[in-house]
């Protein structure tokens, strides 16, 4: 709970009073920190879809496969 408080004045201080080079350096720091949480995220989302059980997979493959031939069979020609 301080941390969130703390946080929260930091932000304020960032919205309300902070001079323009401090408030570009911060955008900057940002950025930076959304890119890397965005990343670990990611990272973290590939290892729980690599853990998830074989029949899944096989499952999405027959899936693809099918509205592939679904496509094709929709394509021909009408005689």
């Amino acid at each position: 709970m301080f941390y969130l408080i703390i946080a929260i004045l930091i932000a304020l201080y960032y919205i309300f009073m902070a001079p323009k080079s401090v408030q570009s350096t911060l955008n900057a720091i940002g950025v930076v920190g959304l890119i890397a949480l965005l990343v670990v995220l990611s990272v973290m989302s590939f290892i729980k879809i690599i853990a998830l059980p074989g029949e899944v997979f096989v499952g999405v493959i027959m899936i693809v496969i099918g509205s592939l031939a679904m496509r094709d069979v929709l394509r021909l020609p009408k005689k």
